[in-house]
C-alpha cells in the first residue's frame, strides 16, 4: 500500500459513460482510493495485495508545524494535481473517495462515494459543507455507504445506494481468564454525539441494580461539549465508574480483552467499528444492531431492550456460557466483515453490478 500526503475529493463533471466505458473495454479492475476513514480504505488496499492505492489528502492532524487555514488550502490545492496525475497515468480504471465533501478534490474526473456517516448525519444541516456533500452524492457514479443505518439517508439523494459491510482486520484476540465476584463492563465509546450516551447510562443503572457489584469503565474524552462531558463523567463515577482518557491502541486493546461484556452505541441502530472489535475479541458486546437486521443480517449481540436479563443470565452461565456466546459473535465478524469479502463487494459494485442488502450466510 502507498499512502501520500494530499487534498480532498472531486465533483463529477464528465459524463458518466466515459468511467463505464473503462469498465466495458475489459480492462481489470484497478482502484484508487482517497482518504482513509476508520482504516476502511487502507484495509480495502491491503485486500487488494497491491493492485490498489490508497492517496491520502491533507488534514488539520496531518500538517506538520503548527496548523493554518492557509497552509491547510495549499496543501490541498497541491492534492488536487497529485490526485489526478495518479488517476491520470497510474493505470488506475476506478476513482474511490471516501467521505462526501472530500469528492471537492477530483474536479473533472470520474469518481464513485463511500459515505461514513458524518458526511450524511451531521454535514447536512446548511452551509457550504451541504452544498459540497451534495453535489458529491449527486455527481458519483455510485454510492456506498459503510453502516446500514446511512442507506434509507442516502436513498433520499441517490435511489441506487449500497451498503456495504466495513472491511476489519480480524484480531487474534480472546479474553483473559480474569476472576471477579462480578462483571466488568468496559464502554466502547467516547463521548461523541450519536453514541447515545444517556441511553449508556441508563443501561449501567439498571446492571447495578440487577448486579450491585458490577464495575466498567468509561471514556471521558470526546467532542460533546465540556460540561456536558464533565457532567456525564461525575454522574458515573458516582456511580462506580472508572474514567479513562485518550488510549494507545495497545492500552484498548489490553482492556477489551481483560472485560467481561462490552458496551457499544446505543443511538444508531449501527455497529461501529469498535463493536465489531469488541466482538472479534470473542466478548459478548451490548449494542443496537436493529440497522443490520432490518438489511438480514444478524449480528450476535446483547439487545439493549435485553440487557439486563442477557447480562445477569450469561454471567450465572459462567465464563463457558459467555465464550459461547462471544465466539458466535466473532464468526459473525469473521463471516461478514472480513476484508476480502468487502474488496469483492466493492468491485462488483464498481464494475458495475448489483449489490443486494439481502441476508447472508450466518453462523449457526
Amino acid at each position: 500500500m502507498l499512502c501520500l500526503s494530499g487534498g480532498r475529493c472531486c465533483f463529477f463533471w464528465a459524463e458518466r459513460s466515459f468511467f463505464t466505458g473503462i469498465v466495458d473495454s475489459g480492462g481489470s479492475i484497478r482502484i484508487l482510493h482517497v482518504n482513509d476513514v476508520a482504516s476502511v480504505g487502507s484495509l480495502l488496499v491491503q485486500a487488494s495485495a497491491g493492485r490498489d492505492q490508497l492517496y491520502q489528502p491533507a488534514l488539520r492532524r496531518n500538517l506538520s508545524g503548527p496548523f493554518t487555514l492557509a497552509r491547510l488550502v495549499l496543501r490541498r490545492g497541491a492534492d488536487v494535481v497529485r490526485i489526478r496525475r495518479w488517476y491520470r497515468f497510474g493505470g488506475f480504471t476506478h476513482l474511490h473517495v471516501h467521505y462526501g465533501y472530500f469528492a471537492a478534490l477530483t474536479p473533472g474526473l470520474p469518481y464513485s462515494l463511500h459515505l461514513h456517516g458524518g458526511d450524511l448525519l451531521m454535514d447536512l444541516h446548511g452551509g457550504l459543507k451541504t452544498r459540497l456533500t451534495l453535489s458529491a452524492i449527486a455527481r458519483a457514479l455510485r454510492v456506498v455507504v459503510s453502516t446500514p443505518n446511512l442507506l434509507p439517508i442516502a436513498r433520499q439523494f441517490r435511489e441506487d445506494a449500497v451498503y456495504i459491510p466495513n472491511p476489519m482486520a480480524i484480531p487474534d484476540w480472546r479474553p483473559h481468564q480474569v476472576s471477579r465476584p462480578a462483571p466488568h463492563i468496559m464502554l466502547l465509546s467516547k463521548m461523541d454525539p450519536l453514541k447515545g450516551w444517556p441511553l449508556q447510562i441508563g443501561v449501567i443503572r439498571a446492571l447495578r441494580d440487577r448486579l450491585p457489584g458490577l464495575t466498567f469503565s468509561f471514556c471521558s474524552d470526546g467532542q460533546l461539549a465540556e460540561p456536558e462531558r464533565a457532567a456525564m463523567t461525575r454522574d458515573l463515577v458516582a456511580i462506580g465508574g472508572q474514567p479513562r482518557t485518550f488510549m494507545s491502541r495497545e492500552a484498548f486493546v489490553a482492556q477489551v480483552i481483560s472485560s467481561d461484556f462490552a458496551l457499544g452505541q446505543l443511538e444508531l441502530g449501527a455497529l461501529g467499528m469498535s463493536e465489531l472489535e469488541a466482538m472479534a475479541a470473542a466478548l459478548p458486546t451490548i449494542a443496537d444492531a436493529s440497522a443490520h437486521f432490518s438489511l438480514g443480517y444478524r449480528p450476535v449481540v446483547i439487545p439493549p431492550a435485553e440487557v439486563v436479563d442477557a447480562v445477569s443470565n450469561l454471567w450465572s452461565a459462567g465464563r463457558a456460557g459467555r465464550d459461547a456466546f462471544g465466539a458466535r459473535g466473532r464468526e459473525y465478524v469473521v463471516d461478514v466483515h472480513r476484508p476480502h469479502t468487502s474488496l469483492e463487494a466493492l468491485t462488483a459494485c464498481l464494475a458495475g453490478y448489483a449489490v443486494v442488502n439481502s441476508p447472508v450466510p450466518q453462523p449457526s
